[in-house]
């Protein structure tokens, strides 16, 4: 347990430091993105959207997005292979929400904004649940015999 608290303890600390943390789900094939650069115009950016196949490529989306703020210096990518649940349970939803306000996000809309976001990911979840029930998309290790 103490290298999985040791990990968890780099994540919290890392959000506070990235400009842009993105969190991948490999079984959900999504990332939940914060770009937390502002300016006068454009408030953070957080959305779910499909997993990059790299860190490059997740940078290339970003910086075409928001060209306003030109190159990405500093991501955080983080592998999440637990339920979205835990992500709530183990304190990262509220870290993300505090680095929104860290980036002049009101409280209201920094909540909304990652209420929203857990939830489109739980939407996903689900999903994924549901098609892994039906064997849809997987296939088995070995066939039963008749």
């Amino acid at each position: 347990m103490g290298e999985e608290n040791e990990f968890l303890g780099e994540i919290l600390s890392g959000i506070g430091e990235a400009d842009v943390i993105t969190i991948f789900f490999p079984l959900l094939r999504r990332a939940l993105v914060v770009d937390t650069r502002h300016d006068l115009e454009a408030g953070p950016m957080v959305q779910v959207d499909r997993q990059a196949r790299s860190m490059e490529e997740r940078i290339a989306s970003i910086e075409k997005m928001r060209p306003q703020f030109g190159r990405v210096r500093a991501i955080l990518g983080i592998p999440w292979v637990h339920s979205v649940k835990r992500l709530q349970e183990e304190g990262i939803a509220d870290c993300l929400f505090r680095r929104l306000l860290a980036a002049n996000m009101s409280p209201y809309e920094a909540q909304a904004t990652v209420d929203r976001a857990i939830d489109q990911l739980w939407r996903y979840e689900q999903m994924a649940f549901a098609r892994m029930i039906q064997g849809t998309g997987f296939a088995t290790l070995w066939t039963a015999k008749r």
